[in-house]
């Protein structure tokens, strides 16, 4: 009987070990790895890399434009050869657009560490690709190093890229929203959500003009430009704030206009520009000294509520000389608007003017030009999700009495053919002009990050050869050269947008 259980019990230890043995070779069920991990330490959107501190979010814009009088970029058709409004113009503009992004942030000892990347594809005016980086910046510990939106923008602009975001490419204010500059900035945090900011940006500057040089102007473009190289970019100054009420920023930037070398002298005026026997436009000749010029931008923002939920008005006014593509406006340019309907024995009408930084004669020194713009705009809610804004504002382009006086943009004190303009010698040869702009467009996000827009705004330009005769002998389009009778004059322009934007990117 022992024996018999002594088998038993044998048998049955065999058995648990060689099930166990088996056991031990079956595969054993992994515990589940989370691939995806969000991180809640910057806000929706981000998530962990694999294996890594680092939060990441992904975003993506796509964007549909349909414009009337308005160039594929938005720019409206005032200059250039848009402006001759002939037969060779083309009103409508389609243009398609895609954004994608990555904003990738993590924590170091001097607090975060974040670097974005956005790409842009744009195809325009007929088929035209064009690849942009919008963003590409790092920001760690104060400093922000590569391509962003400036600080130095006013807020309550209304550029694309801006606070009250109109559809076409604004032109009387500063605005780097929407591509971006390169720059290098620190941020010092002063508390109670204001800043003061520290920066350089790469330059945007104008034509600096050496009017002594023959065929330096032509209707509706920038006088051709004598500008001497990049040697710094431009610093500035910013205080910006955020409150419960609205917000505000105001900024100095320094500005300087330098010119290359002399094309020879002024027989008119008797400047000496270039010694005798000097090969002219050389280092053998002279240069006019380097002159500082400077823009100030500022603007307000105050939210309505007591009006309506999201509701609010903004102001911007900028100031500077030598800084027109700062205080005339970015994206404005000469002015060459034609129509019909003139005095008898002019072709046509047209409202021109001249836009620079600065201008010169051969042996003679630069002088700046004044420059300003001011806005306001009104967004108004109707429901959520459907707002309209109404805008507008004037942007100044001036030169001092030495330039109007010497009357060299209508021959006089220039070279043989330098004028493209001219009038009769009573009246006053003043390039200056004043550029308005204004409309309204309404939004509808039916849901977030969904946008359908439509927008109805005007460009009017005020040239101060308002009623006088003036011969351009330069062509634009298929407008001739002759007598035009110089005229205020405004143009009509139409956009529409569907927008599709997620994770930060074009929303």
């Amino acid at each position: 009987m022992k024996m018999v259980k002594s088998l038993l019990l044998g048998s049955a230890a065999g058995l648990v070990a060689v099930a166990g043995a088996q056991a031990a070779d079956l595969p054993v069920k992994a515990k589940p790895v989370e691939y995806v991990k969000i991180c809640s330490l910057y806000g929706d959107g981000f998530w962990y890399v694999p294996g890594t501190e680092t939060c990441l979010r992904i975003g993506y814009s796509v964007q549909a434009d349909y414009f009337y009088n308005t160039l594929g970029n938005g720019h409206p058709h005032y200059d250039a050869a848009q402006g001759a409004q002939d037969r060779t113009v083309s009103p409508e503009a389609f243009r398609g657009r895609i954004d994608v992004g990555m904003d990738a942030r993590s924590q170091t000892a001097f607090g975060t560490l974040r670097s974005v990347v956005v790409m842009r594809m744009d195809n325009a005016d007929q088929g035209t690709v064009t690849p942009q980086n919008t963003r590409g910046y790092i920001q760690w510990a104060g400093f922000t190093f590569g391509h962003t939106k400036s600080y130095t923008d006013p807020v309550a602009s209304w550029g694309g890229g801006a606070d009250f975001k109109v559809l076409h490419q604004g032109q009387i204010h500063d605005d780097t929203g929407a591509n971006g500059t390169n720059q290098i900035a620190y941020t010092w945090e002063l508390g109670n959500g204001m800043v003061l900011v520290f920066g350089a940006d790469e330059r945007k500057v104008g034509s600096v003009a050496n009017l002594s040089t023959a065929n330096v102007f032509t209707v509706g473009t920038a006088p051709t430009t004598s500008r001497a190289g990049m040697i710094h970019p431009n610093p500035y100054v910013a205080w910006r704030g955020s409150q419960a009420w609205g917000s505000w920023s105001a900024a100095i930037m320094g500005v300087e206009s330098s010119a290359t070398y002399y094309t020879g002298n002024n027989a008119v005026l008797g400047l000496v520009g270039c010694p005798a026997g000097a090969q002219t436009g050389t280092t053998q000749c002279g240069h006019p000294n380097d002159k500082w010029g400077f823009a100030w931008l500022s603007g307000i923002e105050f939210k309505l509520p007591m009006i309506a939920p999201g509701d609010r008005i903004g102001m911007f006014f900028n100031y500077g000389q030598g800084s027109g593509q700062y205080t005339g406006g970015a994206n404005v340019g000469s002015p060459g608007l034609f129509g019909g309907g003139g005095l008898v024995g002019s072709l046509g009408t047209v409202a021109i003017g001249v836009k620079s930084d600065a201008v010169y004669l051969n042996g003679g020194q630069l002088q700046l030009t004044t420059s300003w713009a001011l806005g306001a705009a009104y967004e108004h809610y109707w429901a959520p999700g459907v707002s309209s804004t109404v805008y507008g504002g004037a942007a100044t382009i001036e030169y001092n009495s030495n330039v109007i006086n010497s009357r060299v943009f209508c021959g006089g004190g220039g070279a043989s053919g330098t004028q493209r303009i001219t009038v009769a010698a009573n009246v006053v040869c003043d390039p200056g002009y004043r550029l308005w702009e204004y409309g309204i467009h309404t939004d509808w996000y039916p849901v977030p990050g969904f946008r359908l827009a439509m927008e109805l705004g005007q460009i009017r330009i005020d040239s101060a050869f308002e009623g006088q005769l003036v011969a351009l002998s330069a062509a634009q389009g298929a407008r001739p050269t002759g007598v035009y009778t110089a005229r205020d004059k405004a143009i009509t322009h139409f956009s529409f947008r569907a927008q599709r934007g997620f994770g930060g990117v074009g929303e």
